[in-house]
């Protein structure tokens, strides 16, 4: 009976050894795989911060040429928005005093 124990505790310690070994494989695969998506998502943001950046860039050459072509149109805009914006904020400051 002893020996049969002997055989069964042996058989239960190979088997929890090749278990830990599986275990150990399967953690390797996934920081493997997670190393990869880490990667993957940096090199997009740096793309899209490019693209933000580049987007940015034409944005502001777009503004400047519209002003030089037609200086008067974008001082009446820009003042339309302040004065759009402010009467805004006064509304919102009044609104909020009432309160």
């Amino acid at each position: 009976m002893a020996e049969d124990d002997k055989r069964s505790l042996l058989g239960k310690a190979v088997h929890a050894g090749e278990r830990v070994i599986e275990v150990g494989a399967e953690a390797t695969r996934l920081k493997v795989r997670a190393s990869h998506a880490v990667e993957d998502a940096m090199v997009e943001a740096r793309r899209l911060a490019k693209r933000g950046r580049y987007a940015a860039e034409d944005l502001v050459e777009e503004t400047a040429h519209r002003i030089k072509r037609d200086p008067l149109r974008s001082v009446a805009i820009t003042f339309a928005v302040g004065l759009g914006v402010g009467a805004l904020a006064g509304w919102l400051a009044g609104r909020g005093s009432r309160r």
